[in-house]
């Protein structure tokens, strides 16, 4: 669940820089038509470059090949066949071990650092969120939460008594018809009030409810407040749909969601960069003083964005370029990945990190910015607005 990984991601980033090789695995582990996984020989093939690097500058490579060992006996032999990619983590000099299976595709990737590379993890949070969807009717629901690309069934309900037809006509009927519709409305509030539990359970940020049209008026009066801030969408779906068909129903509707929520934060930030003690900055140097100083809410930076900066051991100063020395206690400065250390950074502070595909916006600015929690002294914020204005 998309909870325990951004746990995970947020031990990963709390951990001290080390003087020992850390390794960052990513790997692609799908089988290709013949069975293989092709990503196994692209490992052994980069543990042998990166090998060579921690031998040549006199690195811990005791440390080095025990990892390499514990991974490649991980990927060979004890990892999740069913997984679609893994996450792996390790310094043995350190103890750290971390191996997450994924329902997620991911690309295949070997980093040795002082510090672990958790862009990739905080992209799948990004582009998986946490789905609730509801396939309903008259007579009984089944819930279930969608997260990181994998379903798991997480309630269900069934009115009180059976939904029969009544063609007698009359008072008859009509007394039939009332009952029925009460327990149909009893039916749709027992829904709404599992799936409020289960929402705040698995800290859903999204809901679908699937259904007929003809229970679409008494499931939709049913729902809170918060359900309905929540909700995407109703589709016509059969209750009784298997999970393929569930996902190729609502997965266009998911990635509408996330291109919308792109486009959302694209248009805030622009907004806020504009606007006269706005709370928004672009641009390397600017979201790296912003993430110094705790004041970023959003992180948003391209797939591709990456760059290189220095950072404070001592006061967290992040700067870019390449700089020997701290401007505010002189320390050396550590080279190191901007692209993670961004990210790292935003986690810590429980800001979002948003990651776009495509911006013509962020490309003009470096691909980088930030919506922030609040601003530096107005008279800062107009020279940087005007800047960008003009820029």
């Amino acid at each position: 669940m998309a909870t325990d990984l951004q746990a995970k991601l947020q031990e990963l980033t709390a951990l001290p820089n080390t003087e020992h090789p850390l390794l960052s695995v990513y790997v692609d582990y799908r089988p290709d038509g013949n069975g293989q996984r092709q990503a196994i020989q692209m490992l052994e093939q980069d543990f042998d470059i990166i090998a060579d690097q921690v031998k040549g500058r006199g690195g811990n490579l005791k440390s080095f090949e025990a990892d390499r060992q514990r991974i490649m006996d991980y990927v060979n032999r004890d990892a999740p066949k069913d997984a679609n990619g893994l996450a792996i983590f390790a310094c043995d000099a350190e103890g750290l071990w971390e191996a997450l299976p994924l329902q997620v595709p991911i690309e295949t990737r070997l980093v040795e650092d002082r510090y672990p590379h958790i862009f990739n993890l905080a992209r799948i949070l990004d582009d998986y969120e946490t789905y609730a969807v509801v396939l309903a009717d008259s007579q009984e629901s089944r819930i279930f939460v969608i997260s990181l690309n994998e379903a798991e069934k997480a309630g269900e309900t069934e009115a009180g008594e059976e939904i029969r037809r009544f063609d007698a006509g009359g008072w008859g009927q009509m007394l039939f018809q009332r009952r029925t519709e009460n327990v149909i409305k009893a039916h749709t509030k027992e829904i709404a009030d599992k799936l409020n539990r289960i929402m705040r359970r698995h800290d859903v940020q999204h809901v679908i409810i699937a259904g007929n049209d003809s229970v679409k008026g008494l499931v939709m009066a049913s729902l809170s407040q918060q359900i309905k801030d929540k909700l995407v969408d109703f589709i016509n779906l059969d209750i009784q749909s298997n999970m393929q068909s569930i996902m190729e129903a609502i997965e266009p509707r998911m990635r509408e969601v996330e291109q919308d929520q792109e486009a959302d934060d694209l248009d805030t930030l622009e907004a806020q960069v504009n606007t006269k003690g706005g709370h928004g900055v672009v641009g390397v140097a600017d979201t790296a003083m912003a993430l110094t100083k705790g004041q970023v809410m959003t992180l948003i930076i391209h797939q591709g964005f990456n760059a290189i900066g220095g950072e404070c051991p001592n006061c967290g100063t992040i700067r870019p370029g390449l700089r020997n020395n701290c401007p505010y206690d002189g320390a050396e400065m550590q080279q190191v990945n901007l692209r993670e250390i961004f990210t790292a950074r935003a986690v810590q502070q429980a800001a979002t990190v948003q990651v776009v595909e495509a911006s013509d916006y962020l490309d003009q600015h470096e691909g980088v910015g930030a919506i922030l929690r609040y601003s530096d002294a107005p008279q800062a914020q107009e020279v940087n607005a005007g800047r960008h204005q003009n820029g």
